[in-house]
């Protein structure tokens, strides 16, 4: 099958004759030897083919790079149905995934071979996993009939639970150099107040509340150091916004602001950086979604577009390699929702 690639550009070339996506895989269906329409339209008909067939001819991997030089590397296969909430821990991946309609936990390589889908019975729910070490990962599911914590062990498939409270407990995030992780506590799936578990081997655990009952917060997560922590802040408007608070005075700051417009600006997923100096998150801003890296110092001082994805496709969940070069997030660029690493980002 022939390769779709972008029109060479002569000295007289037009900007709009140059498609912003070339396809190094073959993913794309267009035969470039149509010769019966104009240069421009064929331009424009190999733009459309590449960013609505994205999954392409059959062939389960994909890589595209687009115009601002980023490589967008399609690594979860087909039976990793909606695969979501990506976290990545030295050369392993675990994330969310749905089987016969019920959110199940997978691990994987970095490059998302050797897929292993969690067993679970029934209809239980398994979100939102985490690594608190080596061989150990952290998320929240509704086997004991409510939205608990639990520790699951990917090799053997052994879980202990880790909180039995009436109030449901939502996306843990496990603090660094601490035996300790916050979490979200509320009705809401995702949302509520943020609370903290200095110890989880404690008995009692001994919950201490991080946000007021004033903040509809989530997705927390934490600074290198495990001593600062950002998350999400849903606003009565629609729109998200990222916060933070240092467990020194644990006082919420506002980082992004949301403007006052008819669409909800959705600022969200935050992730510390490796090296604790930036914050990266997804956004809606523009019309169109991207990973961003913004300051700790609020967007005022620095917000930075890495990579943006085509238009009518939602970024969900962007986490950065451990070394902090590359990024995965979860997208449905090619209609259904994968894992995607991205490389060559613009540091």
């Amino acid at each position: 099958m022939p390769r779709a690639r972008a029109p060479e550009r002569s000295e007289d070339a037009r900007p709009d004759r140059a498609t912003p996506f070339v396809v190094r895989s073959g993913a794309a269906c267009y035969d470039p030897r149509v010769s019966s329409i104009s240069p421009r339209v064929r331009a424009l008909l190999a733009m459309v083919l590449l960013l609505a067939a994205p999954a392409g001819c059959g062939r389960r991997t994909e890589r595209v790079t687009a115009a601002q030089g980023v490589v967008w590397d399609r690594i979860s296969p087909p039976e990793a149905v909606d695969a979501d909430r990506p976290d990545w821990a030295s050369d392993s991946l675990a994330f969310q995934v749905r089987v016969a309609g019920a959110e199940r936990v997978a691990v994987s390589r970095a490059d998302g071979s050797g897929l292993a889908i969690q067993p679970q019975t029934g209809s239980v729910r398994e979100r939102a996993p985490r690594w608190v070490g080596p061989g150990l990962l952290v998320l929240s599911s509704d086997a004991s009939g409510t939205e608990d914590l639990w520790y699951r062990e990917p090799a053997s498939g052994v879980t202990r639970r880790l909180t039995d409270e009436p109030s449901l407990a939502w996306t843990p995030a496990p603090r660094p150099g601490t035996p300790g992780l916050a979490y979200v506590e509320g009705p809401d799936s995702g949302w509520g107040r943020i609370a903290l578990l200095p110890d989880t081997a404690m008995k009692p655990l001994g919950k201490v509340y991080l946000t007021p009952t004033t903040l509809v917060a989530g997705e927390p997560s934490w600074n290198p150091a495990g001593d600062r922590l950002c998350f999400s802040v849903k606003k009565p408007s629609g729109s998200i916004e990222v916060w933070t608070l240092s467990m020194a005075d644990t006082l919420p700051v506002e980082l992004t602001v949301a403007p006052l417009i008819p669409i909800p600006q959705l600022d969200r997923s935050p992730r510390f950086s490796p090296d604790g100096t930036s914050i990266l998150m997804a956004s809606n801003r523009g019309g169109v979604w991207g990973v961003w890296k913004l300051s700790l110092a609020g967007e005022a001082q620095g917000l930075d577009l890495l990579a943006q994805d085509v238009p009518g496709a939602e970024i969900r969940h962007p986490t950065w390699s451990p070394d902090g070069t590359e990024i995965v997030l979860s997208s449905d660029r090619g209609g259904a929702r994968a894992l995607w690493r991205l490389s060559r980002l613009p540091f």
